[in-house]
């Protein structure tokens, strides 16, 4: 049967009655995924996002495939005006999560210093002056994110936060001005890194924009500190650039605070309400964003 929020759209695209089989991948308040076989066997991804999940569909056809990156193939988006469905190729049953391994979470910060290299390279060259505009995030918004936590019921005038407001400007004015623009996945985590037999695919990009920060690879360290050091995935994102690992190992900690502070801005303004439970990380992130402020204060 065709999930409920889909059938509103099988006027609009006749593969949906092709299916004859729905599993579902994921289920929330304003996402839902799922694997479909066809009827000739194949298979693919169909995803519906809602309200602002829903932005997704934009950013593969305005950002990801434009700038040429290594994603999943779109044979079709439809949109209507508050959600949209995404019909995409089924690039890979087993992700970093399912099968947690040292050498996948080594190539996953290969793959993320590849995938940097190639946007920073076509941004200019494949991309409009607007279309860099619409999903630039700057100095001054994540310096307005910080205002907006420090205004916000659950973290009004928090001590950590006022101490991080003192020191944030000053390195984010050094990385807007010494690193270059690239594209933040900005859940690069496991669940969202599939395996395949040439490397990593990142998948769900409804977060990305444009930014010099490195939070995707802060996120891939705290997700492999079990299995790997932090040292190991530096080594395996250096194989693939030219940076200093001093200068690495600084844009990694600024990069956290930006994936932090703007985290911790979708959650405490509505994001909690996405995403059910997602109240009890914020005390983790928090705590993370401790971590962070005394490295780059000691």
């Amino acid at each position: 049967m065709i999930p409920a929020k889909i059938s509103a759209y099988c006027s609009k695209t006749p593969l949906l009655n092709e299916v004859t089989e729905w599993s579902p991948l994921r289920k929330w308040a304003l996402s839902e995924v799922y694997r479909v076989k066809l009827l000739r066997d194949e298979t693919r991804i169909i995803k519906w996002s809602g309200n602002e999940m829903a932005r997704e569909a934009t950013i593969y056809k305005e950002l990801v495939h434009p700038l040429e990156l290594k994603a999943p193939q779109i044979f079709e988006i439809i949109q209507m005006k508050d959600s949209a469905v995404i019909i995409m190729e089924d690039a890979g049953k087993r992700d970093l999560e399912q099968q947690i391994e040292p050498e996948y979470f080594l190539e996953a910060a290969s793959e993320l210093a590849r995938l940097r290299t190639k946007a920073t390279v076509n941004l200019e060259r494949l991309l409009s002056r607007k279309t860099i505009e619409k999903y630039s995030v700057s100095e001054d918004d994540f310096l307005q994110m910080l205002g907006d936590l420090l205004k916000s019921d659950k973290l009004a005038e928090n001590r950590l936060l006022l101490d991080v407001k003192g020191v944030l400007p000053q390195h984010l004015e050094m990385l807007y001005h010494k690193v270059p623009t690239s594209l933040v996945h900005a859940d690069y985590h496991a669940k969202n890194l599939l395996i395949q037999d040439n490397g990593i695919m990142p998948i769900d990009w409804s977060h990305a924009y444009l930014s010099p920060h490195l939070g995707d690879l802060y996120c891939l360290i705290k997700e492999a500190d079990h299995c790997l050091s932090r040292e190991d995935l530096l080594s395996a994102f250096l194989e693939v650039t030219d940076i200093n690992i001093d200068h690495l190992n600084w844009q990694v900690q600024i990069g956290g605070l930006c994936w932090l502070i703007k985290t911790l801005r979708w959650l405490v303004y509505g994001g909690t309400e996405t995403i059910p439970g997602s109240e009890a990380w914020i005390p983790d992130l928090m705590k993370d964003l401790e971590n962070i402020y005394q490295q780059l204060t000691t």
